[in-house]
């Protein structure tokens, strides 16, 4: 009794803070939009066969590696800078956020070809192209996101989250009824970008450019400012991009080492054990950074110095999600024949279920730990421990391969469980950022 009224009373605490009412917004549409998902999900997974998901598997996952990159390439920049800067570096950033988008479409088509070749399937051709033309609508709405989340408005995004993933939940359930087969997973991911825009344009009008901006060169394609807004862009998107390679290294060495079938099956498992805390972790980044890097009375009134913020995210994230993750793990074999079908259980999904759900565990302590690094302007150390773990885990799935499915999963959990823990002590015993390295200054962007 002791112990569980001061887990609440700990909870309670932390529940007041400013990064709380973020995480509050986003977390709870991230929930609400997988409840409304997880309609679509029992759908698609009687109707659609593992040899389907594991193309899905495919594309989603190329998808994710290259848009990764590109989605903070401009706003990381943006987020820390002051009233000024931000004004006379709006013009600059939307060159970045276009020279990003067409690249990225253009890398994403050209890599269709010598996948379908390997794969030896030519319809993974036009899903992967049509699904990255999504890339070249999204410059219409970065800027605008970039300013809901300088401002801290995450009921904004949040609603921008939760909209989109119910849309997509209710486009794809729909459109697998009607026997669209893999098109039910890609068109509704390109029509609710649209819908992403439109959130965040709503009633959000751009502040007007400062001269500084307005007297750039327009036949030059990067001017100073947006070659100095693409340089941290490239940090931040490359640390970004490990994290990206990180989680889904998976996909790409269970399809190469084991075959297409037993990645749908993993990609089935992986995606409806960690969907929610996944969803969770990636709400408590966007919303972390951007309370690391308020700063100001009005914005953090107890003036908490970056190291303080940090330990104190972890504390209240990991409260938060240990009892949700405990509790799906431990009801696993009761629920996930019942919802998804026994088709399941008979490929073997469950005990992968529960083992990548459990790695669910401790994936907040990376998060955190990257957010806090590039919110100090350590970049490059987060590159270096992002890209150290996917070489560890990328040696693990490639030797637990070779005993199945199961030890593949088995590997993830244990160097999850070994590493992030690990880092996060590092961190905490050997970093210490002076109070006023989180100031928004443009000495860290030469803008």
């Amino acid at each position: 009794m002791q112990s569980e009224s001061l887990y609440k009373r700990s909870l309670s605490t932390l529940l007041n803070g400013a990064l709380a009412k973020g995480l509050f917004w986003l977390g709870s549409a991230q929930v609400l939009g997988r409840v409304v998902r997880l309609g679509s999900s029992i759908i698609i997974a009687r109707l659609l066969t593992p040899e389907v998901f594991g193309q899905v598997a495919i594309i989603l996952t190329c998808f994710e590696l290259i848009c990764t990159p590109t989605r903070r390439i401009s706003s990381a920049a943006l987020i820390k800078m002051d009233d000024n800067q931000l004004k006379r570096s709006l013009s600059a950033a939307n060159r970045v956020n276009w020279l990003a988008a067409i690249t990225a479409f253009v890398a994403m088509s050209l890599l269709s070809w010598p996948l379908a070749i390997y794969y030896d399937d030519l319809q993974l051709i036009l899903p992967m192209i049509l699904m990255a033309t999504s890339y070249l609508l999204l410059p219409f709405g970065m800027l605008y996101a970039a300013i809901n989340l300088r401002l801290n408005r995450m009921r904004v995004v949040g609603r921008a989250v939760l909209w989109q993933t119910v849309f997509d939940a209710i486009l794809t359930g729909s459109f697998a009824l009607l026997g669209l087969g893999i098109w039910a997973i890609i068109l509704p991911k390109i029509i609710v970008v649209f819908i992403w825009i439109g959130v965040h344009r709503y009633h959000n009008p751009l502040p007007e450019l400062l001269a500084g901006s307005a007297s750039e060169p327009r036949w030059q394609l990067l001017p100073e400012r947006s070659r100095a807004i693409l340089k941290f862009g490239l940090q931040v998107g490359l640390g970004d991009l490990a994290i990206a390679l990180r989680q889904n290294i998976d996909y790409i060495l269970v399809g190469y080492f084991l075959g297409i079938e037993a990645l749908g099956v993993y990609f089935f498992a992986f995606n409806a054990s960690l969907g929610i805390s996944l969803g969770l972790v990636q709400s408590y980044g966007t919303a972390l950074y951007s309370y690391l890097c308020q700063t100001g009375k009005e914005a953090d009134p107890k003036q908490l110095t970056l190291e303080q913020k940090y330990l104190q995210s972890l504390k209240f994230i990991m409260l938060l999600t240990l009892p949700i993750i405990s509790l799906q793990a431990l009801l696993a074999p009761l629920y996930v024949p019942w919802v998804y079908g026994q088709k399941w259980l008979d490929a073997g999904a469950l005990p992968i279920f529960i083992l990548l759900c459990l790695s669910g565990l401790v994936r907040p302590l990376g998060e955190a730990a990257s957010q806090y690094l590039i919110s100090s302007g350590r970049s490059q150390l987060n590159l270096l421990y992002n890209s150290a773990f996917t070489v560890i885990l990328a040696i693990t799935i490639a030797l637990s391969s070779l005993w199945g499915l199961q030890a593949v999963a088995l590997g993830i959990l244990l160097a999850h469980i070994l590493v992030m823990p690990s880092f996060t002590l590092y961190l905490k015993l050997t970093q210490s950022i002076p109070d006023t390295a989180h100031y928004r200054s443009e000495a860290h962007y030469d803008c």
